[in-house]
């Protein structure tokens, strides 16, 4: 069965009213000729996001959770973090983007490259080998992060017209089995023309799309969230005040590599 995704005629999900505010003045300010007569190439808002159904079996969905049991946190120990919520101040993690919603770093130290090299490679070539518009297949790209995010109820990725600026490609493949979490809200939500496009998926289900593409997860209103983010970018970038992805030094994301994906 193929992954579900709707537009704009299904319910907003919950906690997306001021990103749904910006993308419809985005678009309305920046219709998507100017921006390919600008750059010579369609701009990442209009280009679609593709959903790869099963990406992931159950058996190597276990093995990302393994994963971020065995690589640890440099946050230590994880009960101090008294501003979490309580379901995560026992979660392994590197970062905490707010009390609902924490990330651990899988690509430090190569972890998840050396240790689990048949789960990577089938990840990073699946972001290089689908068909449609994804940039330059003849362009080396290298992994800029391999993320697993946690969110618990009241979590989202909400910020107006959020971006993974700085890198080329992006993959969020979900973790967490609705059936057996009780996950409810957490939807991945894109933009088309100002409007909602909500990708409704199952566990090892993956969405790929362009990094300079604005992105959201819907609130979650039940149970936990969990995904595992990859992006993949060109070293040395820089975004310009466009969006648009340029040579020069973008920052490193902590622990970043030079892991080459080969097209």
């Amino acid at each position: 069965d193929m992954a579900l995704q709707y537009m704009a005629e299904a319910p907003l999900p919950p906690g997306l009213e001021g990103a749904q505010d910006w993308a419809r003045d985005y678009a309305a300010a920046n219709p998507s000729e100017a921006f390919e007569l600008l750059f010579g190439r369609p701009s990442p808002e209009t280009l679609p996001a593709l959903v790869i159904p099963q990406l992931l079996s159950p058996e190597e969905v276990k093995q990302c959770f393994s994963a971020g049991s065995e690589v640890g946190s440099s946050i230590e120990p994880f009960a101090t973090s008294s501003w979490l919520c309580a379901a995560l101040r026992a979660t392994p993690h590197d970062i905490g983007y707010s009390g609902e919603h924490v990330a651990l770093y899988l690509h430090k130290g190569g972890y998840l490259q050396t240790k689990q090299p048949a789960l990577c490679d089938k990840l990073l070539h699946s972001m290089r080998r689908q068909p449609g518009n994804w940039g330059d297949p003849a362009l080396a790209l290298q992994v800029r992060c391999i993320e697993l995010h946690t969110y618990a109820v009241g979590g989202g990725l909400l910020e107006p017209g959020h971006r993974d600026n700085g890198s080329k490609l992006s993959m969020s493949v979900l973790l967490s089995d609705a059936a057996t979490t009780g996950l409810e809200g957490g939807q991945i939500v894109t933009w088309s023309g100002g409007e909602p496009v909500v990708h409704e998926l199952r566990r090892g289900d993956a969405l790929l799309f362009h990094s300079g593409k604005a992105h959201n997860v819907a609130t979650v209103t039940s149970g936990m969230r969990q995904s595992l983010v990859i992006e993949l970018w060109v070293r040395s970038m820089r975004v310009a005040s466009s969006g648009e992805i340029e040579p020069s030094g973008a920052p490193a994301a902590p622990h970043a590599l030079d892991f080459e994906i080969a097209p």
